[in-house]
Parts: structure tokens; sequence; C-alpha cells
């Protein structure tokens, strides 16, 4: 493994530039194969290598971590920037007037040489493109799933060193302040000399926006506009969606800013999960401030769209990786998890004669213990846990499942239920609906045009993640406005696999496919659930114990094989033919409607995955039959029936 460009990323990309130059008979160029040079150098085509790159999401604390190194972050996109314009160029002059051209890319500010001064080019001649995103650490991540992550960092050689969080790289500013001391912006002293000139690349802006002067610096900023009044990035907060989470200083709730460029700067929607392989930036001075703002006044206009990199870091992206329904276990991108990979993975688990009955086994001992031994309902959480959309039917997700556990008065702690799940699941949400958490709580994200950022809601989540719903504690009582739109954005997160953003004006609706099962007394205030299970607590049940450490570890491993397929289940003919006569007798019976027909299908398919199948015998769709003949007769008993 290359160790600079681990260690001092932004030396390299500066020798790859003046390569560049070189083979260019001096032009710039705004691409300079610094992207394919790493791609090579640290084998970024082959994922499992990637452990050898430290992960920020691993470290206790992100000041442990070395400034301007080369990191990788799990994390969900919170907010999309509009694009950002930069000062990607400028010329760097010696006494003597001989000029060089040097590049800003990756990086938040560059100091000249010692003896050169910075110079800007003339008209917009150095003045690029870069995306830029909010990103947070992934809402929800269990602490298994944390440390299987640091465990595959470890195991790779990319374990953080604290002895290295002193270098600083000859292409940062020097003698740094620390990450957490406040800077003043009041003049200094200086000695009599060529000033060094600190030039900040680039702020947000949606215009070409012209470089101006900040005589206090005597730097460069871009689109440094005060339009507005700001809020301020203390005031606004990390914006974790679960705001439990935010732990300021914890490496696990370090929140960054995103840089992208060239192919990427675009390549990234709200609420995707991903993996970036950037430089970490951390320059607490350069905060976005009104032109001749000092002292006090400085810390109360600290913008929340630029908020001080101690607060936020930035993160300036030489690779992105996407992450759909992210797994530590299996931590790769779906085109690098080949069906020939995957077939690898499961011989290694489950080549022992009965090892996948036993994990399927230590699952459902798992969730039988938190829901009184109903061994019924155990068997439908599970093909909830493991159930994914393979394709779509019109608007439909064909294959993704919401559940209802009508819960009634048996005393069933649903916050038991989500820890128990979330023991074998990597991200699990636990919800409480009341009128009073509907109407105060933030339940959909929404623009504040005021600090023009989007304000994370809990409903706003990774793919994949387990949400558990308790309405059981529901009370007669008014919804305001706000309460209403909570439900409605409940709902359709629910039923339609998609995330209502408040634009104030409109909506804007964000796909996003969770796995999600509510708890009500009866049937859920959420409508048109696909299945509802009445639970009962089996009588003489005195609790049982969960499964032990090394099978709870094979039944994650389970649910993070079965959940990376997205093929459809293959079905026999005889099999088809079966299932269109027990659905006609269903219809007879229980006077079912016809949606239940893809219930059905998509109960079959997670069923299958459980035992590690991938076509449906005449045995396993028995068992889903005789599976739902229970629960409808349940719901009938209970007069729960449509």
């Amino acid at each position: 493994m290359a160790s600079e460009e681990l260690s001092r990323p932004l030396a390299v990309i500066d020798a790859l530039f003046e390569k560049s130059l070189t083979a260019n008979g001096g032009t710039p160029a705004s691409e300079f194969g610094e992207r394919a040079h790493f791609q090579k150098v640290l084998g970024l085509d082959n994922e499992e290598g990637l452990a050898r790159i430290p992960c920020l999401n691993d470290v206790e604390s992100a000041d442990s971590v070395p400034p301007f190194s080369l990191v990788r972050y799990r994390c969900l996109v919170q907010d999309v920037f509009e694009p950002e314009f930069y000062a990607g160029l400028f010329q760097e002059v010696d006494a003597g007037g001989a000029a060089r051209f040097v590049t800003t890319k990756y990086r938040e500010c560059i100091e000249p040489a010692p003896g050169r001064q910075l110079r800007e080019l003339d008209g917009h001649g150095g003045l690029l493109q870069r995306g830029a995103c909010y990103c947070v650490p992934m809402p929800g991540e269990r602490s298994w799933a944390q440390s299987a992550a640091k465990e595959w960092t470890c195991a790779g050689g990319g374990s953080i060193n604290p002895a290295q969080s002193r270098i600083t790289p000859s292409a940062s500013a020097s003698q740094k302040r620390g990450r957490d001391e406040d800077v003043s912006m009041d003049p200094q002293d200086e000695v009599a000399q060529p000033p060094a000139t600190r030039v900040t690349t680039g702020q947000e802006s949606n215009t070409q926006a012209q470089p101006t002067v900040s005589p206090d610096k005597k730097g460069v900023i871009l689109g440094a506009s005060t339009n507005g009044t700001l809020k301020t990035a203390e005031e606004f907060g990390l914006n974790f969606p679960i705001p439990s989470e935010e732990r300021r200083g914890h490496g696990a709730s370090t929140a960054c800013i995103v840089k992208l460029y060239d192919v990427d700067s675009e390549c990234l929607k709200l609420c995707d999960s991903i993996e970036v392989i950037g430089i970490l930036c951390v320059n607490p001075d350069i905060a976005t401030l009104p032109d001749g703002t000092t002292g006090q006044m400085a810390d109360e206009w600290r913008d929340a769209r630029h908020p001080s990199t101690s607060l936020v870091p930035r993160l300036h992206a030489l690779a992105v990786r996407h992450l759909p329904f992210h797994h530590p276990l299996l931590p790769f991108t779906t085109s690098f998890l080949s069906e020939e990979r995957l077939a690898a993975a499961f011989q290694r688990q489950f080549s022992a004669s009965g090892a996948m009955l036993n994990a399927r086994t230590a699952a459902m001992e798992q969730l039988g213990r938190c829901l009184g031994g109903d061994i019924l309902s155990a068997e439908y959480l599970l093909m909830i846990l493991v159930a994914r959309s393979f394709s779509k039917h019109g608007e439909k997700l064909l294959g993704a499942l919401s559940l209802n556990f009508a819960v009634g008065k048996t005393g069933l702690d649903s916050k038991a239920i989500s820890e128990a799940a979330g023991e074998l699941v990597p991200r699990a949400v636990h919800l409480e609906l009341t009128i009073n958490n509907l109407n105060d709580q933030k339940w959909r994200p929404k623009k504040d045009f005021v600090a023009d950022r989007l304000v994370a809601a809990q409903l706003q989540l990774a793919a994949g993640t387990l949400l558990v719903v308790d309405e059981t504690k529901m009370a007669e009582g008014n919804l305001t406005a706000d309460g209403h739109k909570s439900v409605l954005a409940l709902q359709q997160l629910v039923t339609e696999n998609k995330l209502a953003c408040d634009f104030v004006s409109y909506d804007v609706n964000i796909p996003l496919e969770i796995a999600c099962v509510l708890l009500s007394e009866r049937k859920s205030v959420v409508k048109d659930l696909e299945v509802l299970v009445p639970v009962r607590v089996q009588p003489g049940f005195q609790g049982m114990g969960g499964a032990a450490p090394q099978a709870l570890g094979s039944a994650r491993w389970l649910i993070a094989l079965v959940t990376r397929s997205t093929r459809p289940l293959k079905i026999p003919d005889d099999v088809m033919n079966v299932f269109g006569k027990n659905f006609a007798e269903a219809r007879q019976e229980f006077k079912v409607t016809p949606e239940l027909a893809h219930t059905w299908m998509a109960l079959a398919r997670a069923r299958c995955l459980t035992f590690g199948e991938d076509e449906l015998s005449m045995q396993r769709w028995q068992e889903v039959m005789e599976l739902e003949r229970t629960r409808l007769l349940r719901c009938r008993e209970e007069g729960c029936l449509d």
C-alpha cells in the first residue's frame, strides 16, 4: 500500500498536476489523471482492499484522524447543495516575477511556497465547479454493526495510529490551530515581509461569483454573500435525523460536507447510502463570514451552510461508492458483489450440514423471545427482515412488505422488539406515535429557506433500515396541521416507499425502501399495510434467552447474504397452478382483497430466502399457506378483516 497516497494525498495530487503541466506544455487541465492514479495505486477496483484505508466512522474521536489524510466515510446524504464555484487555479509568483500554475483542487485553502505569492487569473480563467452535499452517519446503526465495520478495517490494516494525528502535510497550512479552538478574526501584527497570502478556494454560490478580497486575511473568498438573515452553524446544529445520536466530538457522530469533482459532481441524491473515499480537510479559521467581521461578531455570523470545519469537517472525494441496503458483513457495492462472489460467501458461511437451518433457528429464537413466544408472529417478523423489492408493477414495489402487529392488551414492549430485531439487522429505529409527538416532533424533512438547508427529520433514514413504530400510546386528541402532515408522511413512507420532503409550497417525494413494523392495539392508523398479525402471547410464557453469540452471528450472516439478492423468485408451473386455486379459496372464505395476491408472492419469496432458496417448492408454498390461514383466522376472530 502506497503510504504517500494515504498520509499525504495532497502532495501526490500536486505532483500529478506538475507532471500534467509538463506534458501539456505548461497548459493546466482541470483533470490530470489523479482519480485514475489513486484507483490504480490503492487498488480501489478490488473492494476487499478498501479496508486498508482508515475509516472516519471507526474512531472514538474525529480529532484522532490525521488531518489532510485519505479516509473512508460511511454515510447518508442528508442534504444536497447547489453546485459550488471555486477558484481552482492560481499562479504562484516568485520575487523575480516568474510564475507557475498551482491547483487548489481537493482542498479548502492553499498557501504559497516560502518567498512566493499567489495571484488570481484574469477573468474567470481559474473558476471551476464542484458538487457539495451534507452527509451524516447512517441513522439507527447498531453497535454490533459499527463493531463489525471496525473489525473489517482493522483486519485490513486501516486502523488509525494516534501518533499520526499530529502529521501536518506540506500541502496544508502551516502552524494550524487546534481543531476545537476558537479562531480570532481580529487583525494581527505582522512581521515586515512580503505577506504570504492564504487563499480559500471557494464558497457555495449558484451564480458566477466574482472573487473578493478579505482585508483581514489577505485571501480570496468566492461567493461570500450575506443575503438574507443567516442562521448560525451552532444554532442550526449537526442536523441528524435522530437527534439522540448527535454527540459532538465523537467519531460515530461526525457529520461532513462532502465536495464532489468531475464525473461525481452530480452523482448523489437525497437519502443515498454511500461511502466516500476522500481527503479530510480541517481548517477551523475559514468559516464563511461577511468581509471585515471580527471577534464576537464573527461567531454570530457563522453561516449554517458553511460551518467551521472544526464543527463539520470537509471531505473532498476522490471516489464515491453507492451502498444501497448497506451491510457491514458485506461492505461492497452491488457491482463488485457479483453472483460468483455471493455464492462463494454462502459456501464459506454455510457449507457445513445444517448450518443454514441452524442460523434460521437462531433468528427465530431471537425474535420469539420478544414476542411472547408467539412463533407465528416471529415467522412474519423474520420475513419482513429479509423482504426486499426485486421489481416494480407501476408504482408498486414487488417484494417489499410492511407489517402491523395487533398487540391488544398483551403488554408487549415495542422497544424490546426493536432491540431484539436490531441484533439481527445493521440499522433499527424505534419511534412512538402519539398526538403530541405527531404535532411537535419532526417527522419529515423540511426546507429552511433562511438557513438554506434541509432540516432533517426522523423518517429520513437509509434504505434497508428497520423502522418500528409504537402506536399503542395513541389517545384521543387534536392533530395540528403539522401533525396531520406527519401522519400522511408516515403513511406514504410505509405504503408507497416514498419520503415526503416539505419545501413549503410543494413536496418532493424521495424513493426510500425501508422495513416497517407498526404495533397497535387493533389495526394501525396507517392504512393499507400488507400484513396484519394479531399477536398472541403463549400461555405460561416466562421468557426465553436469545440466541447464543455464535448462533447470532450466523443469523446475521444469513440475513446479510439473502438481502443482497434482488432476483425474482423462481416459481414452477405446478406451484403457480396451486397458487391460483388457493387464492380463490381464500377470497371465498375470508373475503380478502385482490391485493393479497401480491402480498402472498412477497411472503413466499421472503420465506424461501430465510432458507437460502431461490425457487418456490411445493413444500414452501404449503408452509406459507399454513401461516396465512392461521393469520387470517386470527384476524377474523379479532374482527380485523375488512
